[in-house]
């Protein structure tokens, strides 16, 4: 055996230099081999498993949070009370883009409220109505016929026009209030869950994301035509008519649930 000098080739050829330590090299080299290549084999299979899961197409429930731009606790983000003349027409405008939209949220749809000054929506007023006639004082008159609408051509409103949901223009003539609703974010179902198809939370999220939907002005045309006389006892002269004008705009913060993988 040469002598040891502890250089590199030294130690290389006492390793080597027996017939029990080559064996045990070679067993040693073979286990590493196989663990490595299992190891490695398992590790590919693994990655590719990942990469086809995250590109696969899943199913996720999209939650929407609702609530109203409420500033002062009234439930209400706009109110507006004027007196209408017999025939008078008027277009009120109030600004959207005069309220603060929380942070996360989009403007999902406005609902507005138009009350006559004689109605059963009133919670101040004691009459009643009966058969188109208001009762109240011991006096009676006939209800006023009032017909409210949404301006788009005065509106700069950015919002769904045409969507099936938006409920554009009312009338009465049986002293209730007339309830109108325009949808401004595309496709939003009036607070229902729908669902997604999208390879992560983040795809599955951007539809509900996009900004500028709800933006601009509202504008909501009244006109009434007051029934100045409709006694049958004792009746009741009539030139004009209160009427109140409510507002709730909603906004919505989206979220995402998965469901399940989509079969392609």
């Amino acid at each position: 055996m040469e002598e040891f000098d502890g250089s590199f080739s030294s130690i290389f050829s006492n390793l080597l230099g027996g017939s029990q330590s080559r064996i045990g090299i070679v067993a040693s080299l073979l286990v590493s081999i196989i663990v490595f290549t299992y190891t490695s084999a398992d590790l590919i299979l693994n990655q590719t498993d990942l990469v086809e899961y995250a590109q696969t197409d899943k199913d996720w429930k999209i939650i929407f949070e609702d609530d109203i731009i409420d500033d002062d606790g009234d439930n209400l983000t706009f109110e507006y009370t004027e007196i209408w003349a017999d025939q008078d027409i008027k277009v009120i405008d109030f600004f959207i883009d005069d309220i603060e939209v929380e942070e996360g949220y989009n403007i999902a749809y406005i609902d507005v409220k138009i009350t006559p000054e004689e109605c059963h929506g009133d919670p101040d007023r004691e009459g009643y109505c009966e058969s188109g006639v208001w009762f109240e004082d011991g006096g009676e008159s006939e209800c006023d016929a009032v017909t409210a609408t949404f301006i788009g051509d005065n509106s700069t409103l950015s919002a769904q026009w045409f969507d099936e949901n938006s409920v554009l223009t009312g009338a009465d003539s049986d002293c209730e209030p007339i309830y109108l609703r325009i949808i401004t974010y595309p496709n939003y179902n009036l607070d229902n869950d729908t669902t997604q198809v999208a390879v992560n939370e983040y795809q599955a999220l951007s539809p509900w994301k996009i900004n500028g939907w709800g933006e601009g002005t509202v504008s909501v045309q009244v006109h009434v035509d007051v029934q100045s006389y409709g006694g049958f006892t004792t009746g009741i002269l009539d030139d004009s008519e209160e009427i109140d004008i409510e507002v709730s705009v909603h906004q919505f913060r989206p979220s995402a649930i998965l469901e399940s993988s989509s079969t392609v």
